[in-house]
């Protein structure tokens, strides 16, 4: 798996990320572990994020829907996307 795609780490064609997250983390509900970062300042000078480039600790909350990876923005530590996996922590589309 190569990491998840979505509007929370896209730029614009424009290139203006203005209002899009500047780091986010994605954490598997299943397992209770973060499984994908994103940092826009890391991207911008031509490198992946590695999730040890982010620290940023989750703590897990109940109500996050089960089996689904949330997308948390780690500036406000509030979940901007979700979607559901299966067990092996592929998208279910």
């Amino acid at each position: 798996m190569g990491g998840y795609e979505g509007w929370w780490n896209s730029t614009p064609a424009s290139g203006d990320a203005h209002g899009l997250p500047a780091e986010t983390v994605a954490n598997n509900t299943r397992t209770n572990q973060v499984v994908d970062a994103f940092n826009r300042s890391i991207n911008d000078a031509g490198r992946p994020t590695k999730i040890s480039d982010v620290d940023y600790i989750v703590t897990p909350d109940p109500s996050w829907p089960k089996d689904s990876v949330v997308i948390i923005d780690t500036s406000t530590r509030q979940v901007i996307a979700n979607f559901r996996v299966d067990a092996a922590g592929e998208p279910i589309r």
